[in-house]
Order: structure tokens, then sequence, then C-alpha cells
């Protein structure tokens, strides 16, 4: 077991390692931060167990990585707590993908993860995606005029 900051520093290792291990197609390693029991609750559905996971990073390489041009998860203002061989980290996820126009945002949100130590390592035991979804248009109220007197 390290310390505060270890673990802390180690958290954030896992969270780049799951950003840059699916945006390049390296799906053994962005299955090896989950442990066997995870659960994943973003994009509309929650999948529990490492098999359920799995399913989804089969059908990733289609459905983003060949579809999207330059996919890319960012991750921001991590805040962790430890308790001994748990932890709950939040933070900022921003996902954007390259077009003609030039960089567009796919998605911003807010990740709120459980991880636990697993043979001395952090794996997510559950991670959810709160995405943010753009506020619906107000309708133009019209000009108050001053009451005549």
């Amino acid at each position: 077991m390290g310390n505060i900051l270890e673990d802390k520093h180690a958290i954030e290792e896992l969270i780049a390692r799951y950003n840059q291990s699916l945006d390049s197609g390296n799906y053994e390693a962005w299955l090896a931060c989950w442990a066997d029991d995870a659960v994943f609750d973003g994009l509309g559905k929650v999948l529990t167990g490492i098999q359920a996971i799995r399913g989804f990073a089969d059908g990733y390489e289609v459905g983003y990585r060949q579809r999207l041009l330059a996919l890319k998860h960012y991750t921001v203002n991590f805040l962790s707590l430890i308790d001994g061989n748990r932890a709950t980290s939040s933070s900022y996820v921003q996902l954007t993908t390259l077009s003609d126009q030039g960089v567009r945002i796919l998605l911003t949100g807010r990740y709120e993860d459980e991880l636990k130590r697993i043979d001395g390592r952090w794996r997510f035991a559950r991670r959810k995606l709160h995405q943010d979804f753009p506020q619906p248009a107000q309708p133009a109220q019209p000009a108050q005029t001053a009451a005549a007197g």
C-alpha cells in the first residue's frame, strides 16, 4: 500500500491509460483497467462484469474509431479520496474528433469512479459517465416597453 500522493498519481495514470489505450485501439490494455466484476454505466448502457465490458470494446473499433477521425478523450480536474484499498474519484471529460472544419467536441461530462486496488494496482470497480447535454433554446422574450405616463 502506497502513500496518498502515490495512490492519487496511480489513479490519474489509470485514467490516462484508459483514455489513451481506448483512443489508440489497444483494447487489451483498456480492459486491464477494469476489475473482473466492474460496472460501466455510460452512453445509455449499464455493463456489468468484464465480459460485458469486453463486448463494448469489441464494438468500439467499428462503432467509433473507424468512423470518427482522431478520436481523443481528455480528462482533467481529478478529485480522489483514498480509503485503504478503495477509492473514489471524479473528473471532467471531453471527447473530440477531427473533421475538415477542424477539431470538434463530441461530448463533455463528468466521470464518477469507484476504484479498488487489486494485486497492488488500481482498477475501476464502477465507472459512471454523467454526460452534459445542451440546454434547449429558450424562446425569445418580447422587449419590455416603459408604461406611458
